[in-house]
């Protein structure tokens, strides 16, 4: 299975690590990072999400469960992601709700933290 066919798939963190981002109606504000402490901070989040990301990948081209319930079959990354994110907020308060971009190794990468607090959220089924 492809990636396009695999990110159309995922309902759940692809959106929030890519390279790239797509504008929408409605426009969230993105942080452009330049320094190198806040850059280290994002990659780490962004780290997190795609270990989980990759499990959720593998999960659905299994068909292990629903692919709207497959980050419930992982919790520990899901808890890793859930607490990166908290102390990457006590860190940045400022990016709450927000878009932050950066450059690594020539590569641009996009992590809506708004975005990801909408999917962490999201409650498992019971006895997952």
């Amino acid at each position: 299975m492809g990636r396009v066919a695999s990110i159309t798939l995922l309902p759940i963190f692809w959106f929030a690590s890519s390279m790239c981002y797509a504008a929408s109606a409605e426009q969230v504000e993105i942080i452009q990072l330049t320094n190198r402490e806040d850059i280290r901070h994002a990659s780490t989040m962004d780290e997190a999400i795609v270990r989980l990301s990759n499990k959720v990948t593998d999960c659905v081209e299994r068909k292990l469960a629903p692919a709207s319930e497959c980050f419930c079959l992982y919790p520990q990354e899901l808890s890793r992601v859930r607490s990166t994110y908290e102390s990457t907020l006590r860190q940045h308060p400022d990016w709450k709700d927000k878009t932050v971009s950066y450059t690594l190794d020539g590569r641009t990468y996009a992590v809506s933290l708004d975005g990801l607090s909408r999917q962490l959220q999201r409650k498992c089924p019971q006895g997952n």
